[in-house]
């Protein structure tokens, strides 16, 4: 059995290193529907820019964590099963995980969420019912950040991550719009 990976330069092209590790037939699928996986949510070995690939010793290193071949394959099937506590929360902990976390009221909820189903609007003055009493306790709770002042004198604010996964929280709660 040979080495593919050791063929190749210190850093390579994801086509290089897919005909190393899945062969021609596989090498289009795998750069297309598995490299995005691996690198999201598996850690796998970025792309260096300098260098205009990915460091092969860490792209090796990686597939022997990830197939488990630093370690003996006795060693491996009779270790103890790895205790995982998060599987032991309850429906109740893993349902308020969905809730709604930042006590907003109804106005403050109503404003935020026409802030977020229309990013151009940023004072406000464009928002019926809202007064930047209301921008100001959505600030408080971190649903939006205050910016400058726009050309007319008014401030302004633009909708946080926390305020869109609020929101998100709040339609999937309240309406059944999942996110």
């Amino acid at each position: 059995m040979t080495d593919l990976l050791a063929n190749l330069p210190m850093f390579a092209t994801d086509k290089e290193i897919a005909l190393a590790i899945v062969g021609k037939e596989r090498a289009q699928m795998w750069i297309k529907s598995v490299v995005p996986i691996l690198e999201q949510k598996r850690g796998f070995p970025k792309i260096d820019t300098l260098h205009g690939g990915r460091p092969v010793p860490l792209v090796r290193k990686w597939y022997n964590l990830h197939l488990g071949l630093d370690r003996s394959y006795v060693q491996t099937t009779q270790e103890d099963g790895k205790e995982n506590p998060s599987a032991w929360r309850s429906e109740r902990e893993k349902r308020n995980e969905r809730k709604p976390q930042m006590g907003l009221n109804s106005r403050c909820l109503s404003t935020l969420q026409y802030m977020v189903d229309r990013p151009h609007v940023r004072t406000s003055i464009e928002i019926v019912g809202a007064r930047d009493a209301t921008m100001e306790q959505l600030t408080e709770k971190g649903a939006l950040v205050e910016g400058a002042r726009d050309g007319q004198g008014d401030r302004t604010w633009t909708v946080t991550d926390a305020g869109r996964d609020e929101i998100a929280r709040y339609n999937d709660w309240h309406r059944g719009k999942r996110r």
